[in-house]
């Protein structure tokens, strides 16, 4: 599956990895990281100031594979959410996954190692 996973990465016209925020009450923002670890923020952005190592990348790719993240569905709406709730998204190559609320546990698993590689 890793090779899918880097397959993916290799073979989309997008490559590399975005993640972000739309809708809701809560100020939109979207971060890509490049394939050369070149990380870019628009909107209301968590402060990113530096580029992800080969080893970071290699880390998150290694989470989306240990996670299917190509296998979850492009959108799930969570019963609990609020409609005033923003909706995140997370891109790998060209698979895009939206998710509104917190019930998908591997799309929240690559969401915290995302975030946690920009910091």
């Amino acid at each position: 599956m890793v090779t899918l996973v880097a397959a993916a990465l290799l073979t989309s016209p997008q490559t590399g990895f975005a993640f972000g925020r739309t809708g809701g009450d809560i100020v939109p923002f979207r971060i890509s990281i490049s394939a050369e670890g070149v990380v870019h923020g628009t909107g209301a952005a968590p402060r990113h100031d530096r580029r992800l190592t080969k080893l970071e990348l290699a880390t998150i790719n290694r989470v989306a594979y240990e996670t299917d993240f190509l296998d979850l569905r492009a959108r799930t709406n969570c019963a609990p959410a609020l409609p005033d709730e923003a909706t995140e998204f997370i891109r790998v190559a060209s698979h895009t996954v939206r998710v509104h609320g917190r019930c998908v546990p591997r799309f929240n698993r690559l969401w915290a190692a995302l975030m946690h590689s920009i910091r």
